[in-house]
């Protein structure tokens, strides 16, 4: 009986941790955009070279976010956006398991070591956010990206959510650019509050 009455107490603490980390989401009125991570993108039936999607391709999808207003998306005072660091590092990728095998899934630990590892550039300390794209398949025309909101200053992931871009036009310098843009019309539209909602906050 005594186990069972340490368990709960464990398993509520848990509860209440996540909560609070999960509030800094929307408590925070500052946040800063890090762009979208290809690092370990599985790019799937595109019939360019891996070596041209990295050189040519991951800068232009990353800046469909450059004339975004995501201040007034997110219901922030500011949104700050520094993708630099993480351009850098999709250009620093390597090409050789990019387009073979199959679609991946990505666990919590893949998530979790990846935001220990992205640049932060000049900011230390408050809200950050950055997409980490697992595929992008020509065959289903879907861009799968996990949305990460995380703690700089901690590097803790406090809110995670996978989703499904829809690729738009087929020339692949622009299409996949706009599977990005759809995730962040899904969250505009439609996530955002949901999201709120699902967090008591």
């Amino acid at each position: 009986m005594k186990k069972n009455v340490l368990l709960l107490i464990a398993i509520v603490s848990v509860i209440v941790l996540n909560a609070q980390d999960a509030s800094l989401v929307w408590s925070s009125q500052t946040m800063s955009w890090f762009g979208v991570d290809f690092t370990k993108t599985k790019v799937l039936g595109l019939e360019d070279s891996p070596h041209k999607i990295r050189d040519e391709f991951f800068k232009p999808w990353n800046d469909v976010t450059i004339d975004m207003d995501l201040t007034k998306m997110f219901g922030k005072n500011a949104v700050y956006k520094d993708p630099n660091g993480i351009t850098k590092q999709n250009l620093a990728r390597e090409t050789e398991t990019m387009n073979t095998g199959a679609e991946v899934e990505f666990t919590d630990e893949v998530i979790d070591s990846r935001i220990k590892e992205i640049s932060t550039g000049s900011k230390k300390n408050g809200l950050g956010l950055i997409f980490i794209a697992e595929s992008i398949n020509k065959a289903t025309g879907n861009g799968i990206f996990h949305v990460v909101f995380f703690d700089i200053a901690t590097r803790k992931v406090v809110w995670h959510k996978k989703m499904t871009g829809k690729a738009t036009g087929s020339n692949p310098k622009t299409a996949w650019g706009g599977a990005v843009k759809d995730v962040f019309n899904q969250i505009d539209k439609k996530e955002w509050k949901a999201w709120r909602k699902e967090a008591n906050y």
